[in-house]
């Protein structure tokens, strides 16, 4: 029973540490970027040695953890009592995560550099990605679209919102032409899916 309360308070610190060296670099990221902010400035900035960050993960693994937590905290409330038509709920879904990347577009661009590089999947991304296909797939089941319809039609609009972010991190489009691109999705997703019933 000690050596559970001894554990148990190890694993405690050691999370608590992790946020702090995570809220460290998110701090250091925003005011001095990516490629400004060094492990060393983490380690200084959250009070631990050099060690405890890299035990977190390396630079692009804490860019990681800083927007898994940032997008987990902006995943919209499940429109169960929307009033909004299928293509407005599914164009307007992601524009939390829209604002989040054009919030400092060069941390945006880190942080798909760092997903790029065939690095595993981060958690929040995963985790996104169930929940928004959930969210989505339930919309379109309440404007009457049959469930494996709609299942596939969620699957394409997180894909899109994917290739659209990843586009509006490159720069090759901006924040009005991304939203534009995930619109045009939502009206076509719905569309072939209605055509289909």
């Amino acid at each position: 029973m000690f050596s559970e309360r001894v554990q148990e308070t190890r694993a405690e610190r050691k999370r608590r540490t992790a946020t702090r060296i995570i809220e460290a670099a998110g701090g250091l990221f925003r005011e001095r970027g990516f490629q400004g902010t060094t492990v060393r400035q983490i380690a200084a900035e959250a009070n631990v040695s050099v060690g405890a960050v890299m035990a977190v993960g390396d630079k692009e693994s804490l860019l990681s953890l800083v927007y898994d937590q940032a997008i987990a905290a902006r995943v919209p409330a499940s429109a169960a009592g929307s009033a909004a038509s299928a293509v407005d709920y599914l164009a307007h879904y992601f524009d939390p995560f829209l604002d989040l990347f054009t919030e400092n577009e060069e941390l945006a661009r880190s942080y798909f550099r760092a997903l790029t590089r065939g690095r595993p999947e981060s958690a929040a991304l995963g985790g996104l990605r169930t929940l928004a296909e959930g969210d989505l797939t339930a919309a379109m089941v309440r404007a009457g679209i049959p469930g494996p319809l709609a299942r596939h039609g969620a699957q394409v609009m997180f894909t899109s919102y994917l290739g659209e972010l990843m586009m509006l991190a490159a720069g090759s489009t901006d924040r009005r032409q991304t939203a534009a691109g995930i619109r045009r999705t939502a009206e076509f997703v719905t569309a072939c899916a209605g055509n289909d019933r």
